[in-house]
């Protein structure tokens, strides 16, 4: 799944920004515990060297105050006993914390040559200040981290915001509209390279499709006049009934012929315009469609009457949508199946799907190549006015190779235009 990439920036800069405060911290609290063993041993240095600078070192000395309790026994005596509480059963030398009646407090006992000393002092001060500070320290962490999420939404916003303005102008962009191209006025000199390389894409885009649009229109009307004379003399020489049967059934075959054709050059003028107006719909039957298109068919080669096998469904299916489109898209596939396969085509439909798939018995090579190399072009030309068709309908168009050689091709009727239920019979 892909990320936008506001969300990535914010990301990134928020947990940078946050291990970077989180290091700090770390850090800050390293030197701060080493400051207080510090000061510990600066100030424990600082009451010996008073103690036995200002007294003498030959008598018992007991000094108490609020933060301080320093008791000095000189060397041959004894009175263990007599000593506060604090320092009753404290191994000598000695030194660290201890807590004592739910304060703590820095014991310290050892021997000098002249006796030995008990020293408590009172943490409790320098504990609380502490405290201060970690707490101080906690909470301008827990402020730069809130910082660091504002700062990652104003920035990732203001990254993200010109990649939108693209996003949003490369939709609105539309290669047969000269006027639909992206601004080159951006701030950045990154996006303006790119809306102008598109641009340059939109050009060769918009010049391709006119190109062919045009190249369509010239042949499609180059071929309207030869087969308004090939209809025109074959209505003439019907009209003089002095044909033979035989030459009846072939000018009945290329009239069918040059009428599809004329039907395919009108669809393809029709599609190349690709106007903004709505294709016009009539309501109508498929089946009866279906069942024209077939003795079209036939009346060309009697034989492909047995080799289409039409499934129509209990319920009748009508359509609303452009007829004449319809039947050319039909005509189409039907045509493709029985020039591409020499075996059974079936024709199944409901009110979603028209599907037209052949048995998979494809034309020998021989045969491909010496009767139906006209019949393979004009399938390339056929499947591309269906794609066309289902284009300018809003259809749905597939076409699937199965396992045993199939084809099938398959068009998604939109619910909307597809109805089960009977209509009058309008062919």
């Amino acid at each position: 799944m892909a990320h936008s990439v506001s969300q990535r920036v914010k990301r990134i800069f928020f947990w940078t920004y946050s291990v970077s405060v989180a290091l700090v911290l770390v850090v800050a609290w390293w030197f701060l515990e080493d400051l207080e063993a510090t000061t510990l041993e600066m100030d424990k240095q600082a009451e010996i060297e008073h103690f036995l600078n200002r007294h003498e070192t030959d008598k018992i000395v007991r000094i108490q105050s609020a933060m301080l309790t320093l008791v000095y026994l000189p060397a041959g005596l004894d009175e263990v006993e007599e000593l506060p509480i604090i320092f009753q059963g404290m191994p000598i030398p000695f030194e660290g914390e201890v807590d004592f009646l739910g304060q703590d407090y820095l014991v310290i006992t050892n021997h000098i040559p002249e006796g030995t000393y008990f020293l408590a002092k009172d943490l409790s001060l320098f504990e609380h200040r502490e405290s201060i500070m970690v707490t101080a320290m906690i909470t301008l962490g827990g402020l730069a981290i809130l910082i660091s999420f504002i700062l990652s939404v104003f920035i990732s916003r203001t990254i993200s915001k010109p990649l939108e303005q693209l996003t949003t102008d490369i939709r609105r962009a539309r290669p047969s509209e000269e006027d639909a191209r992206l601004p080159v006025t951006y701030k950045d000199a990154e996006l303006n390279e790119i809306s102008g390389s598109f641009n340059n894409y939109l050009d060769d885009i918009d010049h391709l499709i006119k190109r062919e649009r045009s190249l369509v229109t010239m042949a499609s009307h180059e071929l309207r006049t030869p087969i308004t004379v090939i209809l025109g003399a074959a209505e003439v020489l019907q009209n003089r009934k002095r044909l033979h049967p035989d030459d009846e059934k072939t000018l009945l075959r290329i009239s069918n012929a040059a009428t599809t054709m004329s039907a395919n050059i009108q669809a393809l003028l029709t599609l190349v315009r690709q106007t903004n107006t709505p294709p016009s719909s009539v309501s109508f039957l498929l089946s009866p469609l279906l069942t024209d298109i077939i003795n079209e068919l036939a009346g060309v080669d009697a034989s492909l009457r047995s080799r289409i096998q039409l499934e129509t469904p209990t319920t009748e299916v009508s359509l609303k949508a452009d007829r004449t489109m319809v039947r050319i898209l039909l005509h189409n596939l039907i045509s493709n199946a029985l020039h591409h396969n020499k075996g059974q085509v079936f024709i199944r439909y409901n009110n979603t799907t028209l599907e037209v798939l052949d048995e998979g018995i494809k034309v020998a090579p021989q045969q491909a190549s010496a009767d139906t190399s006209s019949a393979q072009h004009s399938s390339g030309i056929g499947l591309y006015i269906v794609t066309l068709i289902c284009d300018y309908l809003g259809w749905k168009f597939t076409l699937v190779s199965t396992p045993e050689g199939q084809t099938s091709v398959k068009v998604q009727l939109p619910a909307s235009e597809a109805h089960s239920q009977v209509l009058p019979y309008t062919s």
